[in-house]
């Protein structure tokens, strides 16, 4: 079974790299994973450093790609990257990362096929935290499988992918998959970040706050689209076709399982 691990990021090259790197070199075996990061097109910095690690990734056999953007889009509309990768990736189930996560389960690869692999023939949806943010009682990072994507060819219909994926899922009472895959979120904008992990106690600090428009920020950007209009107010947000996309993709789901 192939996986594919994706990252939107803009001109973070250093998190980026760090990150990529801490899911390569715990994977067992990347020869089955395949890595997509999504670029803006004016975004020199990220290119320049996933070329400069190019044939450095070749000695853990890791497949690196990128794809670039029609335009830039930004962080009110992350879903255009996502759906970009849509339409390129080969995997067996795709997981959205961000640059501020960094993995530590070694073997994460493993433990993701020994979940999704058997239920590849059905739509499903991954669920994963961060283990600083397990308190949440939430997913905090989604994917979705192939079956999935080919039902509603679409990632994401807003920038909130999480919230988006998993309120599908509580739509159709479907229970996300959890895989043992255990990874920090270094939060930009976010204070001290104290948890526990493996018997040990940690105090960390989260990412700098860049000016990108991130939670918990400085500068929060909402989303050009939502789907839920009881959850916040924002004039700049559409909430009718952020509907209509979560409906369309719904009915897609629900027709799928009614006739089972």
């Amino acid at each position: 079974m192939k996986i594919t691990v994706m990252w939107m990021t803009r001109n973070r090259s250093h998190e980026l790299i760090y990150s990529l790197s801490s899911f390569i070199h715990k994977a067992n075996d990347n020869k089955n994973v395949e890595y997509i990061v999504a670029l803006d097109p004016d975004d020199d910095e990220s290119l320049d450093g996933l070329e400069k690690i190019y044939l450095m990734s070749q000695v853990d056999d890791a497949n690196i790609s990128y794809c670039v953007s029609e335009k830039r889009y930004g962080y009110e509309e992350l879903e255009q990257y996502q759906n970009m990768v849509g339409n390129l990736f080969t995997g067996d189930c795709l997981l959205i990362m961000n640059d501020d996560i960094i993995c530590l389960t070694k073997g994460w690869d493993d433990e993701v096929r020994k979940v999704v692999e058997p239920t590849k023939e059905k739509p499903c949806w991954i669920g994963l935290s961060g283990v600083n943010e397990a308190w949440k009682g939430s997913t905090t990072f989604v994917g979705i499988n192939r079956k999935w994507y080919e039902i509603t060819n679409r990632v994401s219909g807003n920038r909130g992918t999480d919230g988006y994926i998993s309120d599908l899922g509580k739509a159709l009472n479907l229970e996300p998959l959890k895989p043992k895959l255990d990874m920090i979120h270094l939060q930009r904008g976010k204070g001290v970040i104290e948890y526990e992990y493996n018997d040990k106690e940690y105090k960390l600090h989260g990412l700098p706050d860049d000016g990108a428009g991130g939670y918990p920020t400085a500068s929060p950007i909402p989303p050009k689209y939502y789907h839920n209009p009881n959850e916040f107010e924002n004039p700049n947000t559409d909430f009718v076709e952020g509907k209509r996309r979560f409906d369309e993709d719904f009915n897609n789901l629900k027709e799928w399982f009614d006739n089972e």
